[in-house]
């Protein structure tokens, strides 16, 4: 079989390239220009640069593959980028979709994230939970994901065969884009003098990666599965990523009020700095709850697995040594 990836060079789409090579299977790797591709490049692989939202280059990509695994995604918190995340979480969905659609694709696989559902703040949601509560928060990449997955399961009813899968955070190799890898950084520095108040679901990498390998062999049509994984607060994050480098973790757990003022804070001082704010308010408001989710339908059908957080920290910061990163 013949995969079309994109968002090949990610975080997630480096491990389901992996992942795809390790069932025998060809790809496709499609990513923006200039994207590092050096962890994705094997002679089962194929690398071609575009824009998801672009029609021409993805009908390009797409023409000859058996499947489409679209991964793309904007995960962007700065307000100034805010256009382009809706052009990546929204436009390109529809784009990737309908290209699929016209171009009779046997089966797509679409990431979403457990953020499109919004939380259950009395338990678990699981897919059916459709109370979006993160309406209003500013929480831009929640919006435009919530957005893009109901396009997505919209190709489901005209006849495509999609499947979507809903990942929680991911921690583990092959972060080349540093995306928790900072996290380890700062904490061996002491550069983080306080911890969020909230947590979340937490999944390994790797077991993310083998449901969308999974979903493209047995998903059901028009089905979402949520990958969410652990739940742990990110107090327990940060203790265990210190526990993993020898080094104490911050030890002040900032309270919501302090950690959304905060985030109001780098806002406005990225407003004069035109740099990206370590925190903005919608982020603030997501990381000041701990949303939790019920993977039990992905573990049951199509084998994902929920690890320990502490084998999820070590796996990466094995890799961010290796790799000359930590």
């Amino acid at each position: 079989m013949k995969v079309l990836i994109t968002g090949a060079a990610g975080f997630l789409g480096t491990n389901i390239v992996l992942a795809c090579l390790n069932k025998g299977w060809k790809v496709r790797a499609f990513t923006l220009e200039g994207s590092p591709v050096n962890y994705i490049q094997h002679p089962d692989v194929e690398i071609q640069y575009g824009d998801v939202a672009d029609a021409g280059a993805v009908r390009n990509a797409m023409n000859g593959v058996d499947a489409v695994i679209h991964c793309a995604g904007d995960t962007s918190f700065w307000k100034k980028l805010f256009e382009r995340q809706r052009k990546t979480n929204v436009e390109g969905v529809k784009t990737v979709l309908q290209t699929a659609l016209e171009l009779k694709i046997k089966k797509v696989v679409h990431t979403s994230t457990v953020d499109a559902f919004g939380y259950n703040p009395n338990g678990l949601a699981d897919e059916n939970w459709h109370e979006y509560n993160y309406e209003g928060w500013g929480y831009n990449y929640a919006d435009t994901k919530r957005q893009g997955q109901a396009i997505a399961l919209s190709y489901a009813q005209q006849g495509l065969d999609v499947v979507v899968i809903n990942p929680g955070s991911m921690i583990g190799p092959f972060d080349h884009t540093l995306q928790f890898g900072r996290l380890f950084m700062d904490i061996r520095d002491h550069k983080i003098p306080a911890v969020l108040p909230g947590g979340a679901p937490w999944a390994h990498v790797q077991e993310v990666a083998k449901a969308h390998v999974a979903a493209l062999e047995r998903g059901r049509a028009g089905q979402m599965y949520i990958c969410g994984g652990v739940h742990e607060t990110y107090k327990a994050v940060f203790s265990a990523i210190a526990d993993s480098i020898g080094v104490k973790p911050p030890r002040f757990t900032m309270p919501p009020w302090m950690t959304v003022t905060y985030g109001y804070a780098m806002e406005l001082l990225s407003d004069f700095s035109d740099k990206k704010p370590d925190l903005n308010p919608g982020q603030a408001r997501y990381m000041s709850v701990f949303p939790k989710y019920d993977s039990s339908k992905a573990q049951r059908e199509l084998g994902f697995v929920s690890l320990p957080l502490k084998k999820m920290v070590e796996d990466a910061r094995d890799w961010y040594i290796q790799k000359g990163f930590l």
